[in-house]
């Protein structure tokens, strides 16, 4: 499902997207969605980040069943 967000940005903040924008070649709705997806994986990693640091068993017993699955992989 799409979800809008509006942003009011500045008269210099404007020309500054709309600088980087054009310099990319993209419409400046583009260049922001894209700077909206960047923030977002870079905020799921962090998330993901401190899970694993506060599971490590978890972690461990996942590595050792991806081991496991490419060895069985290799071996076909």
């Amino acid at each position: 499902m799409a979800r809008t967000l509006t942003l009011r940005l500045s008269d210099t903040a404007y020309e500054t997207v709309k600088r980087y924008a054009e310099a990319d070649q993209q419409s400046m709705n583009s260049w922001i969605e894209g700077l909206v997806d960047v923030e977002d994986m870079r905020r799921r990693c962090a998330n993901h980040d401190r899970w694993m640091s506060a599971y490590p068993d978890a972690v461990a017993f996942t590595e050792a069943w991806a081991d496991r699955n490419l060895d069985e992989l290799a071996r076909r």
